[in-house]
């Protein structure tokens, strides 16, 4: 089974780990931009298909903080290509403009 959880030890920015069989398999990091966005620093997984879940699990506690907006400091270009292919970004930009309405999306496996 796999978990992704808040990692409640770390106060100074948000550090999801994600866990299979108590083994540490991927995690994400953001934290709080003056502005009030959402800045996501860091992200990795043993598996690509992982980072919808790290992605997804951040920007939905986030949503219910009323943070709408999530930048990706993301430089490598195989996250960047995940990252766009589940729709976080885009070609142009790096920049979920409102986690709100990507929640409000009907989902890509939901679609006929």
């Amino acid at each position: 089974m796999v978990t992704i959880l808040r990692d409640p030890e770390i106060a100074d920015k948000l550090v999801y780990v994600m866990k299979e069989d108590g083994r540490r398999v991927g995690g994400i990091t953001a934290k709080l931009t003056g502005d009030g966005d959402l800045l996501i620093t860091a992200l990795d997984s043993e598996q690509e298909l992982y980072y919808d879940g790290l992605v997804r699990s951040v920007l939905a506690y986030a949503n219910m903080r009323g943070i709408d907006r999530a930048i990706f400091d993301i430089t490598d270009e195989r996250q960047l290509y995940r990252l766009k292919g589940f729709g976080f970004i885009t070609d142009d930009s790096k920049v979920l403009p409102s986690i709100s309405a990507f929640f409000a999306q009907e989902c890509p496996s939901d679609r006929k």
